[in-house]
């Protein structure tokens, strides 16, 4: 994690409100733990659920070190997310070699707000 800035106290994510807002940049890591990149995002709360628990939206910028830029961004189900199940977004390269290419990320919290298991899918003709 580079960085993690968030209006509401809690960093477990255990005690979210709807006033949450945050913002985030990682580094980002291949399955052998080569640096491949870099993201950088925003979220914020949008609603409760009538069950109790949040939605958020989330977009990011994702640039990896071979020129592609990602840009992702959904609905993204903080209850669950917390609890450490996977949540999928839309992405689609805006630059680079994969450019034009569309297709979803997927991230779950090894440890909430410091580490993610991440998923880049992207699809082009």
């Amino acid at each position: 994690m580079l960085k993690y800035e968030s209006n509401n106290d809690d960093p477990e994510g255990e005690n979210p409100t709807l006033d949450d807002e945050a913002s985030v940049a990682y580094e980002l890591f291949d399955g052998d733990g080569r640096r491949v990149g870099r993201t950088k995002g925003v979220g914020r709360m949008l609603y409760q659920r009538e069950d109790g628990g949040f939605v958020a939206y989330f977009s990011e910028e994702i640039t990896l070190h071979d020129g592609t830029v990602v840009r992702t961004g959904g609905l993204v189900d903080d209850t669950r997310l917390t609890r450490g199940e996977q949540a999928t977004i839309q992405a689609v390269a805006v630059a680079g070699p994969f450019k034009g290419a569309v297709g979803f990320r997927q991230f779950r919290p090894v440890v909430p707000h410091k580490e993610y298991q991440s998923n880049i899918v992207l699809y082009r003709r």
